[in-house]
């Protein structure tokens, strides 16, 4: 029981969750670079130090510039689930506080697919409706810190205890839902506990 006399939801605290951004890119990039500066380095080293170094600096903006998203994908959607706390970016949530209503909705939404498939069945007039529709509505905000959901990765959307929608980017939304669900417990299943 919590302060206020209310029933505080069971939450199993060994169930463990981590999603980290695949680091390929940022290897590939740092590695081109690396071989860059060191090809540089053999063409103008020893006797144009300084044309070397601002060769390199005007390649080390061009680096930054490609590690942007990787960095910001690694700051804003790295998700942690431990210990009865989901942790997105630079957001802490605590797991009791996700319904399971919100879960079993998630859960029960059609794959990516099939709504794809839906959108190239409407007509022009049926999609600028729906667009119309869709657009009326709020958006629920975005877990993390970040300003939307990069390309690559998949929304799952789910409500606290207080009534407030939550987008969390994810890469795999089935195992980001079946560990919420996991360390939500029972209640998460069919809403009973």
């Amino acid at each position: 029981m919590d302060q206020r006399g209310q029933a505080t939801p069971s939450v199993d605290r060994t169930v463990t969750y981590q999603e980290d951004p695949p680091r390929t890119w940022t290897r590939i990039c740092l590695a081109a670079y690396a071989l860059w500066a060191a090809y540089q380095a053999f063409q103008l080293l020893p006797d144009q130090l300084t044309a070397w170094l601002v060769v390199c600096a005007m390649s080390l903006l061009l680096l930054l510039c490609l590690l942007a998203v990787p960095l910001s994908k690694h700051l804003y959607h790295r998700i942690r689930l431990a210990d009865g706390e989901l942790r997105v970016g630079r957001e802490r949530l605590p797991v009791a506080s996700l319904t399971p209503v919100s879960l079993a909705a998630a859960a029960a939404e059609p794959d990516r697919a099939a709504l794809r498939d839906y959108r190239a069945s409407l007509t022009p007039a049926q999609l600028k409706e729906a667009r119309r529709r869709t657009n009326a509505l709020t958006r629920p905000r975005l877990v993390g810190g970040a300003w939307a959901v990069p390309v690559g990765m998949e929304e799952l959307v789910v409500e606290t205890a207080e009534g407030t929608s939550l987008v969390i980017a994810t890469r795999d939304r089935a195992g980001l839902l079946g560990a919420l669900t996991r360390a939500r417990g029972s209640e998460a299943v069919g809403g009973r506990s």
